[in-house]
């Protein structure tokens, strides 16, 4: 058993069928901190591999809420878009019912490169959006106010403070309809199997922790961000893609690349706030600096508009 001393493995005694074998921690990931956990199932004699994804102090300072990646795991479970849920874990035994984490299934495959095309992902954005619709919402002021509550004193400068002060006063930008968003659509969240490395039509999407209702605009700038995309080509494909699969449904590129515009500051605020959570809890120097250049752009747009 190669299990480490900071994992407790006593909540998987809840889980029917199952014997617990290992967990090993997984890099990499920016809000959380998740696990790589092996169970035996005795029923079906078989091992299997899941994702343990706790619920932490991370997690909150984040806004990020369990309860609602699962029940958005269980809406898309046949859409093999995702990775299946296993079970929801809640602390009945604390004076409030407490959230203290969520395991899903193990997707085993390949993080995407640059092989994964920005058209595939493009596309890949675009399926995501004719997902149900969650009944919860991305408010990105109500956001901002969350992050900046958990940033250091020291951090709010007068200029990080009239950046703030920018963004909470303007009106927040409205093109399209709420539909299902991911908000966090990086090549880095993309998982192709191993058999088909080098195709595109069985990708998967990983981290659904920020998901949400919301502009589809919006989380196609966030997107754009993310990956360093052509937002004119970005757009170009998105539309083509939307269009090919709602027949009869006209998408105007033009529109799409206004709205899609308007929401690229607001991306760049809310990473910018995100950064300076981030560097709070694990004080990496790089989140400084990937702030320090957000907070510099968005000055220069800020003295422009």
């Amino acid at each position: 058993m190669d299990c480490c001393e900071k994992f407790d493995c006593d909540f998987l005694l809840t889980l029917p069928d199952t014997e617990f074998i290992s967990a090993s921690m997984l890099t990499g990931g920016l809000t959380n901190r998740c696990w790589k956990v092996v169970l035996f199932h005795p029923s079906i004699n078989q091992t299997k591999e899941y994702v343990w994804r706790p619920f932490s102090a991370a997690t909150q300072v984040f806004g990020i809420e369990r309860q609602h990646e699962y029940q958005l795991l269980t809406m898309i479970y046949n859409t093999d878009l995702a990775p299946k849920p296993l079970q929801l874990f809640v602390d009945v035994d604390s004076a409030v019912e407490r959230v203290t984490g969520l395991v899903v299934e193990w997707l085993p495959g390949t993080e995407a490169t640059s092989r994964f095309s920005d058209t595939a992902l493009c596309q890949l954005q675009a399926k995501v959006h004719q997902l149900p619709l969650p009944s919860w919402r991305l408010d990105v002021q109500q956001r901002a106010q969350h992050y900046w509550q958990h940033i250091n004193t020291d951090h709010k400068t007068p200029l990080l403070t009239s950046i703030y002060t920018f963004f909470q006063h303007q009106s927040v930008p409205t093109a399209f309809d709420d539909c299902c968003c991911h908000f966090d659509l990086g090549r880095y969240n993309v998982i192709l199997p191993l058999s088909t490395a080098s195709l595109t039509d069985h990708a998967k999407i990983i981290d659904w922790e920020y998901a949400a209702a919301g502009d589809p605009s919006l989380d196609l700038a966030m997107t754009i961000i993310a990956n360093e995309l052509d937002p004119e080509l970005a757009v170009s494909d998105y539309c083509d893609y939307r269009q090919l699969i709602e027949q009869g449904t006209h998408f105007n590129k033009y529109d799409w690349l206004q709205a899609v515009s308007g929401w690229l500051p607001w991306c760049q605020y809310l990473a910018l706030l995100w950064y300076l959570v981030g560097y709070k809890i694990w004080h990496q120097p790089e989140y400084l600096q990937h702030a320090s250049q957000l907070q510099q752009q968005l000055i220069e747009y800020i003295n422009r508009s």
